[in-house]
């Protein structure tokens, strides 16, 4: 008995604290896109797209809210597929579950090419090795997870303090020279031929969207954390908040010292920084950019077997998938996620697909935003640390900003989510049958 009280204690310690959620999530949403990002958002609206990052940012808080209240109803791992299957039941569950892990597989894959191809941009001696560099580095991450998420935990808070430490560098640095580059703002609305005020921003905010998507893996891995239904929530509000403030001191810096010149450059953030500090700006912004993308791969390997291993918990895949080693890792989830996610490495065809499963994660938050009501009325008297308020009003604009982002970027959108659909319906008839619907 004392031994079991002592593995527990033990399990429990290894636990993220709220600190180490908070830090989680910031990692979770920051990765290698906020360093190329002043570009791609500068191009259509000049510097009126800080406003524009703005007004998405709040935005973006009204989706996180809407994941930390319903995530105050659980204790454990699933994110929004517990959250659908609580409110709705086990068919829609079953399938925001499934779309939701195989959408979190084909990004993992995306994120380890990703991490090659900026290993080999800082050192480029290894030009070619981008397949092994990406499969070794997910090999690497299912092994550390399965030798226990202490392991794990304690690189992904590592990671994230270290990548952080050129964003706040140059943060703290915009703040000085924002003042000093007040001219570059000037005219502050700057239209590219061709568009319309309208289209501009509807681009912009699009684009910047993909920069604030991860903080939902918070609550994805809420078994992770000690006291979940209360640190869940506070981690998701402070991470996205401080990541939202990280990003505007970003841009706005990055518009200061280079106005215009923006789009004469690959790489605004480290250009940008040189002009702060010096040459040394350059190589902080990119083995910080590096650092970054492997704090989010490091994530992403505790966060997706997790996602998988909690469908199988609730008796929807077979049991065996959620089955843990001594060290409290989903082991056959892990060897699952790793597998499939190196076959996509190996297939090249990937690249196509992770980027749908950056506009599939609207198809997490939509079914997360109207569980809030749901579950309000169903559970009048549940006990919640963290309640929305104005009623229904912040989740139903949740959910049309989701069905605007899907469409914004592409309207085949949503047929390409209506055949997932078909298929994981199939899977769940063929499992199941009819009884669960």
């Amino acid at each position: 008995m004392e031994n079991k009280q002592t593995q527990l204690s033990t399990q429990e310690s290894a636990k993220f604290s709220l600190t180490g959620a908070t830090l989680y999530g910031i990692n979770a949403v920051i990765g290698s896109g906020i360093f190329l990002l002043p570009q791609n958002i500068y191009r259509d609206l000049g510097p009126a797209s800080i406003a524009v990052m703005l007004g998405t940012a709040i935005l973006t808080i009204m989706l996180a809210v809407c994941f930390a209240e319903v995530a105050g109803y659980f204790g454990k791992n699933g994110g929004a597929f517990q959250y659908s299957k609580r409110a709705f039941g086990d068919f829609i569950g079953f399938n925001v579950g499934i779309l939701g892990w195989m959408v979190t597989m084909f990004a993992w894959a995306a994120m380890a090419a990703g991490f090659a191809k900026m290993f080999i941009i800082t050192f480029p001696a290894f030009e070619g090795m981008n397949i092994p560099l990406s499969i070794g580095l997910v090999i690497l991450l299912s092994l550390m997870n399965i030798a226990g998420l202490r392991t794990s935990k304690v690189f992904t808070i590592t990671a994230t303090i270290a990548k952080l430490i050129p964003i706040i560098l140059f943060s703290l640095c915009a703040l000085i020279f924002i003042p000093q580059g007040l001219s570059n703002f000037s005219p502050f609305v700057q239209l590219s031929e061709g568009q319309t005020l309208l289209g501009a921003i509807s681009g912009t905010a699009i684009y910047i969207f993909y920069g604030f998507i991860g903080f939902e893996t918070l609550s994805i891995v809420a078994g992770e954390m000690r006291n979940p239904e209360k640190n869940v929530p506070r981690a998701i509000l402070g991470s996205i908040s401080i990541v939202s403030i990280l990003y505007m001191l970003i841009i706005g810096g990055t518009i200061a010292m280079l106005g215009s010149g923006i789009m004469d450059t690959k790489a605004p953030v480290q250009d940008a920084l040189v002009k702060m500090i010096g040459p040394a700006g350059y190589w902080l912004v990119s083995i910080g950019a590096l650092i970054s993308i492997t704090g989010l791969n490091m994530g992403e390997s505790i966060m997706v077997p997790r996602f998988g291993a909690a469908i199988a918990e609730e008796g929807l895949l077979p049991a065996a998938i959620a089955r843990k080693n001594g060290n409290d890792a989903p082991v056959v989830a892990i060897i699952i996620s790793c597998v499939i996610a190196c076959i996509l490495l190996l297939s090249g065809s990937f690249e196509i697909l992770a980027t749908l499963s950056v506009v599939f994660r609207f198809f997490q938050y939509i079914p997360t935003a109207l569980a809030v009501n749901k579950l309000r009325k169903d559970e009048p008297n549940a006990q919640v640390v963290f309640r929305l308020p104005f009623g229904p009003v912040i989740p139903t604009i949740a959910v049309v900003i989701s069905l605007i982002m899907i469409w914004g970027d592409n309207p085949m959108n949503f047929v390409y989510g209506a055949i997932g659909l078909l298929i994981s319906s199939a899977i769940y008839f063929f499992m199941h049958g009819r009884k669960k619907v």
